[in-house]
């Protein structure tokens, strides 16, 4: 398996993304990207809080499923709501993550970091965001292009403190060999396509030119973890 990633700046004041890659006790790799919420206080100590509290609470489990992913998510919340408390603020995150059993993966979110399959240059899988824009159009409340800007960065999930607000979206798929995922935080998909990530991905120093884009005209936070089943 072979791991890249990248982060940056982008145009705010600082970087609220947090990249998290490692291994349980049992051998599983662990990888993710929390995205401090944007506007909110302590973005950053928020992301790594959700963070280190999802990783601690699965290192810890009998078994990764998709049931002990949402209670180590409920953990996080926990922390962040005393978090907020503790500091009279308002803060929190979204969160992308994979954790690679064998030859399994599990997929999971919350809000809109990203996450792409791809096999043999075609993307196989892309979670779909919890957004309000998203869930707009899936009750067919909006249909006018023009419409979706207004409500594109409105977030119907996150672990921010609120139980009802955390639910996680989840896959469980097979690992092939020659399969690649994405995890990327909006300040990614929000700046280049997927079809422009893929063409980067496969290209000598890809990673590289990928970063140089986003050193132009990334407006936000930007991350990447981009693993191969080479």
């Amino acid at each position: 398996m072979e791991v890249k990633q990248l982060t940056g700046i982008g145009k705010r004041e600082s970087n609220q993304d947090f990249i998290y890659v490692d291994r349980f006790e049992s051998g599983a790799a662990f990888f993710l990207i929390a995205d401090g919420m944007g506007g909110y206080e302590k973005g950053d100590e928020a992301a790594r809080i959700v963070t280190e509290n999802i990783f601690t609470f699965l290192n810890f489990v009998g078994s990764i499923n998709e049931q002990n992913i949402q209670k180590a998510v409920q953990k996080a919340n926990l922390a962040i709501k005393q978090f907020n408390s503790k500091n009279n603020i308002k803060s929190g995150a979204t969160i992308g993550g994979i954790i690679v059993a064998e030859n399994t993966v599990h997929l999971f979110w919350v809000g809109d970091v990203m996450i792409y399959q791809i096999s043999k240059g075609r993307v196989l899988l892309q979670t779909r965001s919890h957004t309000l824009v998203n869930s707009l159009l899936k009750t067919e409340s909006i249909k006018e292009e023009k419409s979706l800007k207004k409500y594109k960065h409105i977030v119907t999930r996150s672990i921010s403190g609120n139980p009802s607000e955390s639910s996680i979206g989840y896959q469980f798929i097979q690992f092939s060999e020659g399969d690649s995922f994405i995890i990327c935080s909006d300040g990614v998909h929000n700046t280049v396509s997927v079809e422009q990530l893929l063409m980067y991905i496969n290209q000598k120093n890809g990673l590289q030119k990928l970063e140089n884009e986003f050193l132009t005209d990334a407006q936000d936070n930007y991350s990447l973890i981009l693993i191969k089943n080479k």
